[in-house]
């Protein structure tokens, strides 16, 4: 007895590991009571999406099998009715609808409809065990739903979205992607068309056009390739007849070599127009497996690009943020130098002095290298046999992380304003316009702050102004609060325009430093240059009142190359500052119509001719076809209608278009209980002032041409 009881846990133990040994490998062919216990409402209990190998969807005569690909868990392959790689996203969406869906009610088998002929038979193995179910007819509620039969667990009805899944044909799961391989995988593309062909070729600091030995590719223009790989995508299949058709008729081939030399090589076919759509075309892969399809054709217009705009003819390939160190240098004895090196969110400066810069220089740094990655040359070519370019300074850019360098080397500028360079990256020459070629050339100037005047100056602190940019000359002052216009004489200053001169002056600030002093080239010569000058209330040190100023030159870029007053330093100010100057500041108050204060108010467009009358404190037009809301959106415009600017004292100019107005207005104001007011404006041509696009215009009672915003005389013409 004592050896008996002493044996017992033994043969315990050796029945409950016997008992989980087959509970794990024969009893997990069948559901578990665990899971019918803890997934009750689910329909596929033991169902785990991690432990699904295969699916089977029959439809007819189609057999759609789904398997997981045995070398990597996280891909699928398409099996039957073709065999080739499936859309993961399709097939995980199956997946996650078999996982969630549920039982809405379990029905017997009489009552459930449409399953002595299924819709569709199925079957999901998960793990060893294979659920088999057949799906029937549409169930009366809810709407949408339908019968469905799994093997040795019953009937029940299921929701719409899982009757929609396993309805699906096979051509769901087939990955519509014709390019898997992305830009870094990718050794060489070469597209041949009729059109044209050229060839991508990898290097080691990005693409080349033609050969490793080629100039640099665009980076941009490698993008827009890329791009438009990754987006051909099949809308719709077409069968391989179709795809033998495309390939023996094909616009454009394309073929890519990846850079593992183990994976196999890809070549795209473009064919005619795809025969379901004529916005699409026909694209057929023929290596390394066949997939033929209707892809949308504005999708490929990416790669039907020429050599010749594949060219990068930007300077620098690096993007401003990427280098990490810049040094521009003169050649030659004596020779200025800029040397620059990043530290933390600013700059240290190496030459021509050792020092940190102020976070205002380090903006002006990140400026300069800004102005650097963007500049782009007139042309690129190859360089010629035995060519040799007098080099006279070079830039050189160093990258952040990898340490790589670019270099550029000029030679000197010619009569016509171009700089021929060399970019050593490629070996290309380049050719640049002068104002380009400047920002390359070691000029220390170009680290100064933006500010452009020694101390902040106050607006209201400003109390004449000479501007010298419009038409005519022009004096503004400002007395007791008002400003008053000296000149040209017989006009009233425009308070608003005048304050908005002082204020954008005051405030300045250069787009960029560019150099030391004026060479002559930057149009500050002029025998009558434009100038505007601002008289400051505070007292110089003669006791007289202090002056700043800005003398304008040529424009380029965006912007107008300038001097101060009291410097040499030659800097690119805001195309805004010339814009504001060239408009007299002449009073614009009378193109304001209150409607309130009209009595009248006429209209007239060619031959026709609108009257309203304003005595009910609104404006009303006494035909009796008009509705009302017409004439509230009228009165709406016209209290809306303004004029931008002064265009220029005196008479009307050929060309502004008075002599054919494209509108007429005539308005009658009570005066505010004064004596009644009239005023005439006449619309003119419409012109382009600036960014703008304007309206000439002229009132009653001021010997001037203004401009007025064309939505201002759109929205009178619109509610006419």
């Amino acid at each position: 007895m004592k050896v008996q009881s002493g044996l017992t846990p033994v043969v315990l133990a050796l029945l409950a590991g016997g008992a989980s040994a087959y509970a794990y490998l024969v009893d997990r062919g069948t559901v578990s009571d665990a899971d019918r216990s803890a997934r009750r409402t689910d329909l596929f209990p033991s169902l785990r999406i991690d432990d699904v190998r295969r699916v089977d969807l029959t439809h007819g005569t189609e057999n759609v099998v789904l398997e997981r690909d045995p070398s990597d868990a996280t891909k699928w392959v398409l099996t039957s009715p073709r065999r080739e790689i499936a859309d993961s996203g399709m097939v995980d969406a199956l997946l996650r609808e078999l996982d969630l869906a549920k039982r809405i009610r379990e029905v017997p088998d009489a009552d459930a409809a449409g399953l002595d002929a299924p819709r569709m038979r199925g079957s999901v193995s998960v793990g060893r065990l294979r659920y088999e179910f057949a799906l029937g007819a549409d169930a009366p509620r809810p709407e949408g739903s339908a019968y469905l039969r799994i093997e040795g667990e019953g009937t029940f009805v299921v929701g719409r979205t899982l009757k929609v899944q396993l309805l699906r044909t096979a051509e769901t799961y087939r990955d519509r992607t014709l390019v898997p391989y992305g830009p870094s995988e990718v050794a060489r593309i070469r597209v041949e068309g009729a059109t044209g062909s050229y060839t991508l070729e990898r290097s080691e600091s990005g693409f080349r056009v033609g050969a490793k030995d080629g100039l640099r590719a665009s980076r941009a223009a490698v993008d827009r390739v890329f791009a438009a790989l990754a987006d051909a995508r099949v809308e719709t299949f077409v069968d391989d007849s179709a795809g033998t058709v495309a390939a023996a008729d094909a616009r454009l081939t394309v073929t890519l070599w990846p850079r593992n030399a183990d994976r196999p090589l890809l070549r795209l076919l473009v064919g005619g127009p795809c025969p379901s759509r004529a916005s699409d075309v026909i694209v057929s892969r023929t290596e390394p497996t066949t997939l033929s399809g209707c892809v949308a054709k504005n999708v490929l217009d990416g790669l039907t690009s020429v050599a010749e705009t594949l060219v990068d003819d930007r300077l620098v390939a690096a993007h401003g943020d990427e280098v990490e160190e810049l040094r521009l240098e003169s050649l030659g004895d004596g020779g200025c130098r800029v040397d620059l090196a990043r530290r933390g969110s600013g700059w240290h400066e190496r030459a021509p002095e050792e020092r940190d810069l102020t976070p205002a220089e380090s903006e002006s740094a990140d400026s300069l290298l800004g102005d650097l990655a963007r500049a782009r040359a007139v042309d690129v070519r190859s360089p010629g046999p035995g060519e040799h370019l007098p080099i006279r300074a070079r830039a050189t850019l160093v990258r952040t992380a990898s340490g790589t360098a670019e270099v550029i080397e000029l030679a000197a500028s010619g009569p016509d304003g171009i700089t021929v360079g060399r970019r050593n990256d490629d070996g290309a020459v380049v050719r640049l316009p002068r104002e380009v070629a400047r920002r390359f050339e070691p000029h220390p100037i170009a680290l100064r702050a933006r500010d452009l005047w020694a101390k902040t100056i106050d607006p209201a602190d400003v109390v004449a102004i000479d501007d010298s940019c419009g038409p005519e000359p022009e004096r503004l002052e400002l007395r007791d609060g008002r400003w008053t216009m000296r000149a040209p004489a017989g006009f009233s200053a425009d308070a608003r325009a005048a304050a908005d001169l002082a204020d954008a002056f005051a405030r300045a600030r250069a787009d960029a430093w560019i150099t030391e002093s004026d060479d002559g080239t930057f149009g500050l010569r002029h025998p009558t240059p434009c100038s505007v000058v601002l008289t400051l209330s505070s007292a110089g040190d003669a006791g007289t009142a202090a002056h700043v100023g800005l003398i304008f030159g040529g424009g380029h870029d965006g912007g107008d190359y300038a001097r101060t007053l009291d410097g040499d330093a030659v800097l690119l100010a805001p195309a805004s500052l010339r814009l504001l100057a060239s408009h007299p500041a002449i009073d614009r108050t009378r193109f304001r119509l209150d409607p309130a204060d009209l009595t009248s108010l006429t209209l007239a467009r060619g031959g026709a001719r609108h009257v309203l009358d304003g005595a009910q404190g609104h404006l009303t037009r006494a035909r009796e076809d008009v509705d009302a809301g017409s004439d509230e959106k009228l009165e709406k415009a016209i209290g809306a209608f303004y004029a931008q600017d002064a265009v220029h004292p005196g008479a009307p100019l050929p060309g502004e278009g008075f002599d054919q107005p494209t509108l007429e207005i005539e308005a009658s104001t009570h005066g505010g209980g004064g004596p009644a007011t009239d005023r005439r404006i006449t619309v003119g041509a419409l012109t382009r002032i600036g960014p703008f696009e304007e309206y000439f215009a002229r009132v009653s009672g001021v010997n001037a041409t203004f401009a007025v915003p064309k939505q201002s005389v759109d929205g009178i013409l619109a509610a006419w």
